[in-house]
């Protein structure tokens, strides 16, 4: 009886990797004509929304590994799209904040992401999102017990 659960969650997982493995290949191609990758144009919509955060935030925030934040934010630093400010109480700590430039670029990025879901959503019956949706949350609930 468990190995049947374990075989059955192992599908699942399977299908949510294969999901995900399209979804990034699908956004890849379509934002293949912006100045920034989709990790970072969502990275700058977040940095927009939450002013002043940390780089811990960030890592917390997209489940990423320091290491990899770090090098994204060189890189968004280095294009002129955020700016890094030691913080007033803490010369330990750097707050992110977005440039003008950076939030032409989430202008851009959202339009793209928009236009994006909207595709998507055109694959997919609504229906069927109105089964998923409950179901995942509960999954995500469990899982994080």
């Amino acid at each position: 009886m468990m190995a049947d659960k374990v075989e059955k969650f192992s599908e699942v997982m399977d299908q949510f990797r294969s999901y995900i493995a399209f979804s990034k290949r699908f956004y890849g191609d379509e934002i293949k004509l912006s100045n920034v990758t989709p990790q970072q144009g969502r990275t700058l919509m977040y940095i927009q929304a939450n002013p002043g955060i940390i780089q811990r935030e960030l890592a917390d925030n997209f489940h990423l590994r320091n290491a990899s934040v770090t090098n994204m934010l060189k890189n968004l630093e280095r294009d002129g799209y955020i700016e890094r400010k030691q913080d007033e109480k803490s010369a330990r700590i750097k707050r992110i904040y977005i440039t003008d430039l950076g939030k032409q670029q989430v202008v851009e990025i959202e339009k793209k992401f928009d236009a994006i879901l909207k595709k998507l959503s055109e694959r997919v019956d609504e229906g069927l999102i109105d089964q998923l949706l409950p179901l995942l949350k509960e999954l995500n609930k469990e899982v994080r017990k």
